[in-house]
């Protein structure tokens, strides 16, 4: 091994011969002694603290075994284990299999014995942190699917219904109609064939930002605010809106077509639902953004955008789910949100942002989102540009890459499930 000086080593073993032999062998091999732990409380605690890159554990050992010691490590503090045991059988394969070893070794082991187990372990345990990751997001893509067959099936119903309850009309009552009720008929089969054609679209922008790749670059604010707001001009003139915006806006990075789908969407939810329309008072939005900017976790300084209304408000237990997507909640069925803030967040999440909403019932709502802010870019972000095919999706490979072998009996590999749990779905009435 090259790279044996930078592999930490946590020993765990209640006899100390054993544990100054094993130590002294790999401390002359170049590896890096973190600690010795003498039994499985300390096993587990020092494996918290230290941070070891593999630990070699005894099994048997005070307090607890070594199996549940690994158990509760990689409850905790997930890392790569080696077993030392002076007895193999088919009872310890089984249990260190399930506990999470990655490979054993039968006392007294040899220099080699034990490069080749920390070999084997890290790769194994490699390959059981990424199966893992592949599935839990299997599990997260399959949600939002059963998700969105539901979503599709409940808004693509009712309007449907109506179609063709009022084509039946049409069909059996024609020649008895009048022109007005003929024209209303008509009229509403129009518009419902517009609000299916608007849900579809809807979700075909929502499945279209996961394919896409985007270059970002510095956005005129000013302008793409400016485009929206002559988008929704039909609507801010029927409910007569009043829309507030600065004449200047600080510079922030993403991919201007997108960030005018946001401000369609946080605009035309704000002229909906704001104001008081049975007291005569109108829809007024402000739009802004903080200038100064602020720091996220990852250090990078961010630019905070928002709309604020003068609507009825949203109750916090709706807030907490209004931007996921294909959730249906009672309060967001009614006010219209659902698809629309799904798309927000998605885009902003895909630029390196983050949505978010502030309201209290009866104060109005004050919807956000953030971007990152060109002041500080120490590097330009990548380009955006639409991938002309979808990218590849993530597979893993059919055939396993060979392990080496330090037991008699290799442990069972990990497997990923092939079906996830079903998620829970809320069910809502119109």
């Amino acid at each position: 091994m090259n790279n044996r000086e930078n592999i930490r080593v946590l020993i765990v073993e209640d006899d100390y011969l054993v544990g100054e032999m094993v130590r002294g062998l790999l401390e002359e091999a170049g590896y890096t002694i973190v600690g010795e732990a003498g039994n499985g409380l300390e096993a587990v605690e020092m494996t918290q603290s230290l941070q070891p890159d593999v630990v070699l554990m005894d099994i048997a050992i005070p307090d607890m075994d070594g199996i549940e010691a690994t158990r509760l490590i990689y409850e905790h503090c997930p890392t790569p284990v080696v077993a030392l045991t002076a007895h193999e059988t088919s009872e310890f394969v089984v249990g260190a299999s399930e506990a999470g070893v990655g490979a054993y070794l039968i006392k007294p082991p040899n220099l080699r014995e034990m490069e080749r187990a920390i070999i084997v372990a890290r790769a194994r345990f490699n390959d059981m942190i990424e199966l893992r990751r592949l599935n839990t997001k299997l599990q997260a893509h399959n949600v939002e699917l059963d998700a969105f067959a539901h979503t599709v099936a409940h808004d693509l119903k009712s309007p449907l219904t109506l179609i063709v309850g009022f084509a039946e009309i049409l069909k059996e009552e024609y020649a008895t109609l009048a022109g007005e009720a003929l024209h209303s008929h008509l009229q509403k089969i129009v518009f419902n064939g517009r609000k299916m054609s608007n849900i579809i679209d809807e979700l075909l922008v929502l499945a279209g930002v996961r394919q896409m790749e985007a270059e970002t670059s510095p956005l005129d604010m000013g302008s793409i605010v400016a485009e929206a707001q002559e988008r929704l001009s039909v609507m801010v003139n029927k409910h007569q809106a009043e829309i507030v915006s600065p004449d200047t806006w600080p510079v922030a990075l993403g991919y201007g077509p997108w960030i005018e789908e946001v401000w369609v969407n946080y605009i035309s939810n704000g002229i909906k639902y704001g104001g008081r329309p049975k007291d005569g008072i109108p829809p007024r939005l402000e739009l802004g953004a903080d200038p100064k900017g602020f720091e996220n976790p990852s250090g990078l300084t961010m630019v905070r955008f928002w709309v604020r209304d003068n609507g009825l408000g949203i109750p916090p237990k709706d807030q907490e789910r209004l931007f996921t997507p294909f959730v249906q909640l009672d309060q967001v069925r009614t006010r219209g949100y659902g698809l629309g803030l799904s798309i927000v967040r998605r885009i902003v999440e895909k630029l390196g942002g983050q949505v978010g909403v502030e309201s209290e019932v009866g104060q109005g709502s004050v919807f956000t989102f953030t971007l990152p802010s060109l002041r500080v870019a120490k590097q330009p972000l990548p380009s955006l540009r639409v991938a002309k095919q979808p990218l590849p999706s993530l597979r893993v490979a059919k055939r396993p890459l060979p392990s080496l072998k330090v037991a008699k009996r290799p442990l069972p590999s990990l497997r990923v499930a092939k079906r996830p749990l079903p998620a829970a779905h809320e069910e809502n009435d119109e």
